[in-house]
């Protein structure tokens, strides 16, 4: 049996970057996209989710269900759009009054690219 299991991947301890993190609203970190359960200030460990359907985050108008979504200033924006780090999932309702549902899926994010 493996000894090395560290956990199921739903949710991970990371260090908040530069600028920290706000609850509830996506952060990119290298190739990882995580939703923080709480905010957290620059250098201070916070617990992010991996996945799932968050409502309610910032939004930029005239986006779709079905979109895919970056972040820009801690606003969901079209993916690919200039300085912006994603893509980071899929829209799952229309932008409406600068918020929209959003899924996260892992391993859209291009380290490569910069992001």
């Amino acid at each position: 049996m493996a000894k090395n299991f560290n956990g199921s991947g739903k949710t991970l301890t990371m260090i908040a970057p530069a600028g920290g993190v706000t609850s509830g609203i996506p952060v990119v970190l290298g190739a990882l996209v995580l939703v923080p359960l709480d905010s957290a200030a620059e250098g201070e460990e916070f617990v992010g989710h991996t996945y799932g359907e968050w409502k309610d985050v910032p939004c930029a108008s005239g986006l779709v269900a079905g979109a895919s979504v970056s972040m820009l200033d801690d606003e969901m924006v079209a993916a690919g759009a200039a300085d912006s780090a994603g893509p980071i999932g899929a829209l799952t309702t229309d932008a409406a009054d600068g918020v929209a549902t959003v899924f996260i899926v892992q391993g859209l994010v291009s380290v490569a690219s910069g992001a």
